[in-house]
């Protein structure tokens, strides 16, 4: 008959057992143990271009297989008001006589190893076409839920790693497709292409990007269902277990504040690719080590609110990502655009005078006003200026702001200067 020693002796011997396998998955969870899929960038026959010819554009798309992968060019005109190239790779394969694609909901995150041979960088798509009986037909692609994604590779890091939330429906394409919510949203559940595509907005001229290598990564087991299995696990042995169980949970709220600070850290706003608010005193700090006589602008987006009532928050949201693009795009290098809330934003301008950021003001509203956007709609914006004399940040943010809202009680659309 077992002792209590022994029983004793055996529970301890269990209990360091499961503590033991409960670090292990945990050290292979966190030490980034992964499935890996890597598109296989040689099978030609599944390689196709798309542009805009077919829609009365004059643009006009080629690839090609290069040692360094592939070579995808495009040669952009203006004749299309949303002038593209599309570079795609078909994924289907037959699967109990039916055409099917593949399924990625069992991983998170996508890395483009993409060059762009152009100076300006002007920008990339990149898009998982995915099939479902609900919404989509068999041999109209556009029925393919366009999962999409676009980033300016001036701000991203090479190669580019693009986690799946990332990712959304373009609102052309919600436009078309009357959905249900159970539809809503991104869907990667049936892939049946990928396409890399020229950025919106693009000018006139010869583009190339080398596409040297697609790979997918996902975790075998996803964090919420290990540490459900695991708390499950120990639940068999509460008595041994209660403290370890405090101990996660301390260790998960660690993880989790860390989280919410590095996400305050983070450097560019998720939106519109412009620098982050949190990012400004860093920027601010930069701008007063040049001990040179600098100037910065406060733009307001008119009538922002009624442009979102009106027309809803996506076109809002694209509203304010052409704004931000065609603003850094005008811009020098050394100045710095920051989303600082809403539709307001702030432009530092290093050893700018006050006369010259004056003049670049005025061009960059002029730029606004004159631009094309989406749903024929009639953007301008107000523009507050004020001199930085290496002073208080604070102070001269004031006097932009309330040259700004002199410039908006005038009527808007115009250009305000501090006195």
């Amino acid at each position: 008959m077992a002792t209590p020693n022994h029983i004793k002796k055996i529970e301890s011997i269990f209990v360091v057992c499961l503590f033991m396998l409960t670090i292990f998955l945990c050290f292979l969870q966190f030490l980034g143990f992964e499935r890996v899929l890597v598109l296989d960038l040689t099978d030609t026959e599944r390689f196709s271009v798309r542009d805009d010819r077919p829609f009365g554009g004059a643009s006009v798309s080629n690839f090609e297989v290069t040692d360094q992968g592939i070579l995808f060019s495009c040669q952009v005109k203006q004749q299309y008001q949303w002038p593209y190239c599309e570079f795609i790779i078909d994924l289907t394969s037959q699967q109990n006589g039916q055409l099917a694609g593949i399924d990625f909901t069992r991983f998170s995150k996508v890395g483009l190893w993409l060059k762009h041979d152009h100076p300006n960088q002007p920008g990339t798509r990149f898009e998982m076409h995915n099939f479902n009986d609900a919404y989509s037909k068999p041999e109209q692609i556009n029925s393919l839920k366009y999962n999409t994604v676009e980033f300016s590779e001036n701000n991203v890091p090479y190669p580019t790693w693009i986690n799946f939330h990332s990712f959304y429906v373009p609102v052309w394409w919600n436009s078309l497709h009357d959905l249900s919510l159970q539809h809503g949203g991104t869907d990667f559940s049936n892939v049946h292409s990928i396409a890399v595509t020229t950025g919106g907005l693009i000018p006139d001229g010869p583009y190339k990007i080398t596409i040297e290598k697609i790979e997918f990564r996902g975790q075998y087991i996803q964090n919420e269902t290990l540490f459900f299995a695991l708390i499950v696990l120990w639940s068999t042995v509460a008595g041994f277990f209660f403290k370890r169980l405090i101990e996660i949970k301390d260790h998960l709220n660690q993880v989790s504040q860390e989280k919410k600070h590095w996400q305050m850290r983070a450097t560019y706003d998720g939106l519109t690719d412009a620098y982050s608010k949190q990012s400004a005193p860093n920027l601010f700090m930069q701008l007063q080590a040049t001990n040179l006589e600098s100037s910065l602008l406060f733009l307001d987006i008119d009538h922002f609110k009624q442009i979102n009532d009106n027309y809803g928050h996506d076109v809002g949201d694209d509203v304010l990502i052409q704004f931000s693009h065609i603003i850094q795009r005008f811009i020098s290098d050394d100045m710095k655009l920051i989303r600082w809330g809403g539709e307001e934003f702030l432009l530092l301008c290093p050893g700018l005078s006050l006369e010259r950021a004056h003049q670049l003001a005025e061009e960059l509203r002029t730029l606004v006003h004159q631009t094309q956007w989406p749903d024929v709609l009639e953007v301008t914006v107000s523009i507050g200026v004020a001199l930085y004399a290496n002073d208080d940040i604070n102070r001269t943010i004031s006097l932009a702001d309330r040259a700004l809202y002199r410039a908006k009680h005038q009527g808007r659309n115009q250009v305000c200067v501090a006195t």
